[in-house]
């Protein structure tokens, strides 16, 4: 009976260690799937925002000759826009802004000396194609309608003969068109700011002013080189999620 019993323990050693080398031959288990990408970041969605900057006059004040009208000033307002990301790079966009335009001192040439003009309003509404060259960076191009109140001075004198006169009107608001281009980069999900240029033209108009020598009739063009920056508060949902990885 003791010979039966070392001969099973032999037997069962034997097996048990027959058993742990086939198990250290068995493919081991899958390893777990590597982590989902990173979101990617999209323009998708609205945005409000503010900007600031400056207006480089281009227009011209016209009696018997034409004086330039090309001083600077100041121009500031809000924007309310959508994009649309049409594919990874390629993004669409609507933009409307409101501002005011401070009033410009026009250059002094020939023989008429116009004054200060009056501030004013200078709005947009563009559409926008950009093109997103790096991650949460977009350069664009935008062309559409401009709006704004001309460059009418509210008073002039001129030589020879010496001659005064005094707007009879005040300024009015006048359509045009403006494009330009620029570029935006999104500081966060929901923050991005942006540089720009565009340049606006009002369509002309003709002036009335009382005079020493009567009432005495000016045309006046106004346009004008913007130069601006701008931050924005984005509604979108931010990050589009990835794709999920094939577990293979």
């Amino acid at each position: 009976m003791k010979r039966i019993t070392v001969f099973h323990l032999a037997a069962m050693t034997i097996a048990l260690l027959a058993g742990s080398a086939a198990a250290a031959d068995l493919p081991s288990a899958k390893a777990p799937p590597p982590p989902p990408p990173p979101p990617v970041f999209s323009w998708q969605g609205g945005y409000v925002g503010v900007y600031a900057g400056a207006i480089l006059g281009e227009g011209a004040f016209t009696l018997v000759n034409q004086t330039p009208l090309r001083g600077s000033a100041f121009v500031g307002g809000g924007t309310i826009g959508y994009n649309w990301q049409w594919t990874d790079t390629i993004v669409l966009g609507a933009e409307a802004d409101f501002g005011y335009r401070g009033s410009i001192q026009p250059g002094r040439t020939g023989w008429s000396y116009p004054g200060r003009t009056d501030s004013g309003v200078l709005g947009t509404l563009r559409g926008r194609v950009g093109y997103a060259f790096a991650p949460r960076w977009l350069a664009y191009v935008s062309a559409g309608l401009a709006y704004g109140t001309n460059f009418i001075s509210n008073n002039f004198s001129s030589l020879p003969p010496f001659t005064y006169g005094q707007l009879s009107s005040g300024p009015t608001l006048r359509p045009g068109w403006t494009a330009g281009a620029g570029f935006e980069y999104a500081w966060n999900d929901k923050i991005s700011i942006k540089g720009e240029y565009l340049y606006a033209w009002l369509a002309e108009t003709g002036v009335a002013y009382n005079t020493n020598r009567g009432v005495l009739n000016a045309n006046v063009s106004s346009a004008g080189h913007v130069v601006r920056a701008g931050i924005n508060y984005h509604f979108s949902a931010g990050p589009l999620a990835a794709p999920p990885a094939l577990v293979k």
